[in-house]
């Protein structure tokens, strides 16, 4: 009863890579694992669940108006460019369903978030793979490799690497023709977008989030920018209730208080920076990043991914290991920046770590 397309996917075995299990009802445990900002949304956001709370036995707008007007401004874009999603996931998936025939490639480079090889194989596509050379942007080698293609995933920046294609490389793969989907999941610790861009480009479709610098992982929602073009397309195909009515409300809320947001980004920056030079300092090499992590080789200290995710696991700090990622390496770690206090016990243990093995 299964179809094709699904059974032929669960016999590839392809899943998400998942973190390890964590439990964060563990006193005193540091998630640094899944890229959540570590001081939650602005307090306005909690005021409007609480009132929104009450009229959770009524559906939400199906066409998320309010939000999606919000959206526009904050972008600085049109309504009609913008389309709002269960967590920028669901855009992913709703874009190969809108552009992606059964039998058609898409690029996606590696290493890079999961999702886009799910979507695509979900939907009939096939994925074409572009190991980046060094974790590193090569414009000849991804316009070669854009041939045969539909369209391609980018993410700018790269989950997990960190770093993000120029603008004028990006106008050279735009300049093929395919439709480039651009994942600005960590935009605002960027402090790049190519998202107005979209409105006025017919095959550039930008995907951005409320997870992330907003702090609203947990209540799912995205957003996609493009020419309206793409967006119907996308709104065609849609279910109308797709963003719950807490969800609209809180990401709504989250926008009214940018400030309280821009302070939450330049604290990030911040502790990007501290844990960056400290690590570096221990030896490890840490790839330059725009994002909201690090991106670590922790070969130096003479253990893999796994050993070091465990040992820092005992001690009740969870970061990500990616040896399951496709094209990482077992050597490779992912570090999400949290507070000071928990950047510092971090470097600390890690210090503690790298005195025993040496």
């Amino acid at each position: 009863m299964i179809s094709k397309r699904v059974s032929e996917m669960l016999r590839s075995r392809v899943s998400y890579p998942l973190a390890r299990e964590y439990d964060v009802r563990v006193v005193g445990a540091i998630n640094l694992a899944s890229n959540e900002s570590p001081y939650g949304p602005s307090p306005r956001v909690l005021r409007a669940l609480k009132r929104e709370a009450a009229r959770v036995g009524s559906y939400p707008d199906p066409r998320a108006t309010e939000l999606r007007q919000a959206t526009g401004n904050y972008i600085g874009v049109e309504t009609k460019c913008v389309a709002i999603g269960n967590g920028s996931d669901e855009l992913v998936d709703l874009a190969c369903k809108a552009f992606l025939n059964p039998g058609e490639r898409a690029l996606i480079p590696l290493p890079t978030f999961a999702m886009y090889e799910l979507a695509c194989r979900v939907n009939g596509g096939v994925p074409k793979f572009f190991k980046l050379p060094n974790f590193e942007w090569r414009m000849a080698e991804l316009k070669r490799a854009l041939k045969g293609t539909k369209l391609a995933f980018i993410g700018r920046p790269n989950n997990p690497t960190g770093n993000g294609m120029g603008l004028r490389d990006l106008r050279g793969l735009l300049a093929s023709g395919k439709l480039i989907i651009v994942d600005e999941a960590y935009a605002e610790f960027a402090g790049y977008s190519v998202a107005k861009l979209a409105t006025r480009t017919g095959n550039l479709l930008v995907l951005r989030t409320f997870s992330k610098a907003f702090g609203l992982a947990g209540l799912r929602v995205g957003y996609a920018v493009g020419n309206p073009k793409l967006i119907e397309a996308l709104e065609g195909i849609r279910a109308p209730f797709n963003v719950n009515r807490l969800a609209q409300a809180a990401a709504f809320a989250a926008l009214q208080d940018k400030r309280y947001m821009r302070r939450v980004v330049a604290r990030v920056r911040q502790g990007r920076t501290y844990m960056r030079r400290e690590l570096t300092k221990l030896g490890f090499l840490v790839l330059p990043s725009d994002s909201n992590f690090l991106m670590v080789d922790v070969s130096p200290l003479g253990l893999n991914a796994s050993e070091i995710c465990d040992f820092l696991a005992e001690r009740k700090i969870f970061v990500r290991d990616l040896s399951n990622f496709r094209c990482a390496g077992p050597d490779y770690i992912r570090i999400t920046v949290g507070t000071p206090q928990q950047n510092e016990r971090l470097v600390k243990v890690i210090k503690q770590l790298n005195e025993v093995v040496r």
